[in-house]
């Protein structure tokens, strides 16, 4: 590679994109509603960093010298502050010697500011991270281990539903608790297969199956070429939740040591499932074009306003989506292909390891991540703690409960096999989506290949 080549290249991969799960309840990890790019860890030390601002809790009572203050950062606003309120008040009011205190890191750039805090010792005691975020700042020394806490503190790992902890683990140590996660589902319209005379989408449903269906919920009424329903709504070049299409397939993106990619980024499963997931835009035309590539998930609302039979998604928009009148609402489990298969997104929070108080954040972590807040976070989370799932006599429902039997289903995601999927594959995949969606005539085969050696190249430059 000559010497420009690999300059381009590095330009192209330094970014890390903003991870939006961990800044809101209401949207997915790695999903932003408008992508963004922000430093790596190589020039996250020059991000200029706005001021942190403390939000009022509740809590009335000065504080004193005989209180401990727990600073907790998170990237929410507005009305999604309510329940971290509702929970520091419930700990202050059993805690007289703790004061809790919110504190917005505020703007795009979440993660790049978060570095810069920390790199200053200005981070906050308990602080959110994402998935693909957890061992990167784990490795930088940033975050303390909860097992070394444990003794403490009142935390019980087996009360946590299955599955949900381990992605906050480093090399078999629990540095993060879960706050949200979600796998994903088909999502299905009642009113449209009801009006088509169609029984609704079942879990043992193929991909063959979805297609069929979403080609006879397709209507075009005046043969215009513009339907005035889709079968179904996809996620346009959303590349993380592609990866589902792969497993499914039977695929993998990397090798398991994390150092191949060619060969399984552009693997038959792996070709087969972007050929699918092309064809369904441009040969079947099942679904709407994006709206506008740069924005989440395409920017499509098409299943939200009624006009679109299906989605497969996460569990974000569900509470949403059950008090939508243009729905009537019905939930079941991703369709398979070669194999069931199912990923999982998820967000959680752990103590800086910068805290003065490690001890007494671990406490209040426990307590906003476990079984003394789960009903506060309510129907918009899935619950992170098994007596939420159970408890007094009542059983998550059916539409809930299928969030939660997905967890039985999940393969590893891309980022767990490497730290540096972020900087060498992320964003070529997503190129490689955006081609295929916005090209009828582009070739799925030489677009995922040319992808596999870009990212290939990307992840040689790291050791």
């Amino acid at each position: 590679m000559n010497t420009r080549n690999q300059t381009e290249l590095q330009k192209r991969i330094l970014p890390i994109v903003l991870i939006g799960f961990a800044l809101s309840s209401c949207t997915p990890a790695s999903l932003p509603q408008t992508e963004t790019r922000v430093p790596t860890a190589a020039v996250m030390s020059t991000a200029v960093v706005q001021v942190v601002t403390p939000i009022p809790t509740p809590s009335i009572i000065t504080p004193t010298a005989a209180r401990v203050v727990i600073r907790v950062g998170t990237g929410d606003s507005g009305d999604a502050l309510n329940p971290h309120q509702m929970i520091i008040q419930s700990y202050e009011d059993n805690h007289s010697n703790v004061m809790v205190q919110m504190e917005a890191i505020a703007g795009i750039d979440y993660y790049a500011r978060l570095m810069t805090l920390a790199e200053a010792k200005r981070a906050p005691d308990v602080v959110a991270v994402a998935d693909d975020y957890v061992q990167f700042f784990v490795e930088k020394g940033m975050f303390l281990p909860l097992d070394d806490l444990k003794d403490k503190v009142a935390f019980d790992p087996s009360a946590y539903v299955p599955g949900t902890l381990e992605p906050g683990q480093v090399n078999g140590k629990q540095y993060f608790l879960p706050h949200n996660y979600s796998p994903l589902a088909l999502y299905y319209n009642k009113k449209l297969f009801d009006a088509a005379g169609l029984p609704y989408p079942e879990e043992n449903w193929t991909w063959d199956n979805l297609l069929s269906v979403a080609r006879r919920l397709t209507i075009d009424k005046n043969r215009d070429g513009k339907p005035e329903q889709w079968g179904i709504q996809m996620n346009a070049n959303w590349e993380t939740g592609f990866e589902y299409w792969v497993a499914a397939a039977g695929g993998k993106l990397i090798s398991e040591d994390g150092k191949n990619i060619l060969g399984y980024m552009d693997s038959p499963e792996s070709i087969r499932a972007l050929q699918f997931y092309a064809d369904m835009y441009n040969k079947y035309k099942v679904t709407p074009p994006p709206y506008d590539l740069m924005a989440w998930g395409g920017g499509n609302q098409e299943f939200e306003n009624g006009t679109a039979a299906m989605l497969i998604f996460g569990h974000w928009p569900h509470t949403g989506f059950i008090r939508n009148p243009n729905l009537d609402l019905g939930v079941t489990a991703p369709p398979r292909d070669k194999i069931r298969a199912n990923i999982l997104f998820w967000d959680g929070y752990g103590v800086s390891s910068s805290s003065e108080n490690p001890v007494q954040a671990a406490d209040f972590l426990a307590f906003y991540g476990g079984e003394g807040s789960s009903e506060i976070w309510g129907e918009d989370l899935l619950p992170v703690v098994k007596t939420a799932v159970i408890g007094d006599g009542q059983i998550l429902g059916q539409l809930e409960k299928v969030w939660l039997d997905e967890l039985d289903h999940l393969v590893p995601r891309a980022y767990l096999f490497t730290p540096y999927w972020e900087e060498s594959a992320r964003f070529i995949l997503k190129d490689a989506l955006t081609t295929v969606i916005m090209d009828p005539n582009a070739d799925v085969t030489q677009t995922l290949k040319k992808a596999a050696r870009e990212s290939q190249a990307a992840l040689d430059l790291y050791p």
